[in-house]
This record gives structure tokens, C-alpha cells and sequence, in this order.
């Protein structure tokens, strides 16, 4: 502890408020995580397909980050992160108190939405140019472990909130978590730095030679959102998890992935993406299969538990660009390029799956998804891992604005 404690005193301040700046965010994720389809369910009382058609204008903001980056492309990465905790702070005050029916709701999840498909851009650059000798995995793997400690309390809120606040379980919830993102914002606002912030004078970035980091953000934008959708439904309406379960089964995806993500930073650096992802597609498999064919509740916890701890290969994804990348001004408009092919794709899914459900039932969901599995290994087996690791380049500077 003594030793934590030192190296927490001698890092950079720009880094540590960034880092509690992720922190306060991460609270907000998990209490939405631990909650939100809970609240739809027990608020709007959607099926199944219902359910599925709602994602798309969920995931729309995430289609839209290219070009919301495009307009933010005169502002520092650091302001863009200020904005992602505005904007989860209000959408989710919105579904908390401003929802009382159906679309108003979705016009506060929007926004909500906006703020979190943002995030991932912010978190990738910045996690990347605080790196330093190299290590991009085991940085951006810190950064990811603090998102998961900081999801421990914010699922352990709704854990609680579920045994005492009961029919205002959601407006408490949702309340802190918007708090949570305003400081959030606050501490963002605290990283200062000059012009070497900026994401380059670019506002969008394709190139043939990205096209593998695009290809695997596209099976990766399918294969999430079955699980984001449909995992945590089967758990609520097939077999009847409550928030508290749903809520105690993000506090042990969390306080794993801690540990776990911070790990997986250093394995990437060490033996390189094209492997980390090859065993991502093969568990991803076992992931998929266990969802349709078992039907017992400790394994689909486990296999749920697991799900979200692989979601960490993102990092790999995004050590992958930055080793290949032409210039490092392609870095930041390609991950927004990445995120919206993701969401490109993960807005259809889920109204294909809740079809698919409503016609053969839900296994049949998670069996089609398998085959992303197959796919994600094909795509793996053709990263490049010739080229040199990029130099990170100079830290971001700390000069007072």
C-alpha cells in the first residue's frame, strides 16, 4: 500500500486527474449497467423485441462519433472529455426524473448515450499519449481497471439502493450516477495541457491499411451488442435475475477485471494482439454456446462474468492501430471511424435479434452469434505484427492554461 502510495504522489497531476476523472464516470457506468434494463422492464415493460428495436437509437450516438469528433476537432482531446461527463450527467438526470413515458425517455438515453460513445475515443487517445516507454497495453489497461474499481461501487450502490429504497430505486440510482458524471466533468476540466492535446487537424481518416482494425471493430460492434442486449434480458426475463443480481454480478465482473484488464494491458505488450484476439474468438465461442445449450443459473453467471471481462480486448484493438498507424494525427479520427463501424453494426443487431428470438426463441440468438466467433479468428489470424511498435511520443504537457 505504502508503495501505491508513493508512485500516486510522483505521477504526473495531469494523470491522476484524468484518472479520478475516469473514476467518477466509471461510477456512472455502473450504476447504469447494473440498472437500466432492470428499469426498462420494471418502468416500460418492453418484450423482448421491443427491447432489441431499442438499442438502435441507443447505439446511434455511437454511429455519429466520426462526426461529432469531426466537429470537436478544433478542441483539445482533454475538452472532449469534459463534455462526455456533461453530457452522461444530464441524460441520465433525465431518465431518472424527465421520463414519463416511453420516447421521452429515449430522447434523455440519447444524450446519455452520447456522452459514453464519446468516452471510448477519449479514453483510447488519452490513455495513449500518457503512456510512456512503450507500454500503450499496460497503460490503457489501467485506465480500463479503473473504469471496473469505479463499476464495483457504482453497481454496489444499485445493490444496495434495491434493499432500501425500494419503488424509488431509479430515481436514487440515477441521481448518483449523474452527480458521479458532473464531478467526473470538474476533474476532466483539471488536465491541463497545451496544444499537443489536439487530435490533429484531420476530422476523418480511411485508410486500406487500417482495414483490419476496421473489420475487427465491425465483428466486435455485432458480438458486443448481443451480449450488452441480449445476455442480461435472458438473465432478467428468462430466469428472473432481480437489480440485486444483476447488480452483484457487475460488482464480480468489476472487482475481476481490475485486476484482470491491467494484466491483459501487459500480456498485449508482451506477446503482441494477433494472440490476445485469437483467444478472444475462441472463448467467445464457448461464451455463445453455454448461452444456448445450458440452462443453469451459476453457469450463465460465469459465462456472463466472463463476457464482460473480454470486452477488455478493446485494448488490443487499439494498440494494434496505434503500432500501424501512418501519422500519429490518424490515431484519434481513425478510433472515432472504428467506433462508428462498430455502431454501424450494432444498431441492426439487436432489432435482428429480437426478431430471431421472437420467431425461435432466444438460444437460437446466441447460436447465431457464434459464428462472429468464427469470424473474429479469420480476422485475427491476418494482423500484421512486422511493424515496430510506435514511440508514444513526448507525455501530454502540464503548462497551466
Amino acid at each position: 500500500m505504502n508503495t501505491l502510495l508513493d508512485r500516486w504522489r510522483k505521477a504526473d497531476p495531469a494523470f491522476k486527474a484524468f484518472l479520478l476523472g475516469v473514476f467518477f464516470l466509471g461510477i456512472n457506468a455502473g450504476v447504469l449497467g447494473a440498472a437500466f434494463n432492470n428499469y426498462l422492464n420494471d418502468t416500460f415493460h418492453l418484450t423482448s423485441q421491443q427491447r432489441g428495436f431499442l438499442e438502435f437509437p441507443r447505439e446511434l450516438p455511437g454511429f455519429l462519433v466520426v462526426f461529432m469528433t469531426g466537429l470537436l476537432a478544433t478542441l483539445p482531446v482533454r475538452r472532449w472529455a469534459v463534455i462526455t461527463g456533461l453530457l452522461t450527467a444530464v441524460g441520465v438526470a433525465g431518465l431518472g426524473f424527465l421520463s414519463p413515458g416511453y420516447y421521452t425517455m429515449i430522447l434523455w438515453m440519447l444524450l446519455w448515450s452520447a456522452g459514453s460513445h464519446l468516452y471510448m475515443t477519449v479514453e483510447a487517445v488519452m490513455g495513449l499519449r500518457f503512456s510512456k516507454g512503450g507500454g500503450h497495453g499496460k497503460r490503457l489497461g489501467q485506465l480500463s481497471a479503473m473504469t471496473n474499481f469505479a463499476g464495483i461501487a457504482g453497481a454496489g450502490l444499485v445493490w444496495a439502493l434495491a434493499r432500501m429504497a425500494g419503488p424509488q430505486l431509479y430515481h436514487w440510482a440515477f441521481a448518483l450516477g449523474a452527480a458521479a458524471s458532473l464531478v467526473s466533468a470538474y476533474l476532466f476540466s483539471r488536465v491541463n495541457g497545451d496544444e499537443s492535446g489536439l487530435p490533429g487537424s484531420k476530422r476523418f481518416v480511411f485508410r486500406w491499411k487500417y482495414k483490419w482494425y476496421y473489420l475487427l471493430n465491425i465483428l466486435f460492434g455485432a458480438r458486443k451488442q448481443i451480449f450488452l442486449t441480449f445476455a442480461p434480458w435472458v438473465l432478467v426475463t428468462v430466469y428472473g435475475a432481480s437489480p440485486a443480481t444483476m447488480a452483484a454480478l457487475l460488482v464480480a465482473a468489476s472487482a475481476l477485471g481490475v485486476v484482470f484488464r491491467q494484466a491483459l494491458g501487459g500480456i498485449v505488450d508482451r506477446f503482441g494482439e494477433r494472440r490476445v484476439l485469437l483467444v478472444d474468438a475462441l472463448l467467445l465461442l464457448v461464451i455463445c454456446l453455454g448461452f444456448g445449450f445450458s440452462s443453469l443459473k451459476p453457469a450463465l453467471y460465469a459465462l456472463f462474468i466472463l463476457d464482460n471481462l473480454m470486452f477488455a480486448v478493446r485494448i488490443a484493438r487499439t494498440t494494434y492501430l496505434n503500432r500501424i498507424a501512418v501519422r500519429r494525427e490518424d490515431v484519434a479520427p481513425t478510433l472515432s471511424l472504428g467506433v462508428t463501424m462498430d455502431h454501424a453494426v450494432s444498431m441492426l443487431v439487436p432489432a435482428a435479434g429480437g426478431l430471431l428470438w421472437a420467431a425461435y426463441g432466444y438460444r437460437s440468438v446466441f447460436l447465431a452469434a457464434s459464428s462472429l466467433g468464427v469470424g473474429i479468428f479469420i480476422a485475427a489470424l491476418a494482423v500484421d505484427e512486422t511493424h515496430k511498435r510506435r514511440s508514444p511520443g513526448p507525455a501530454l504537457p502540464v503548462p497551466e492554461d
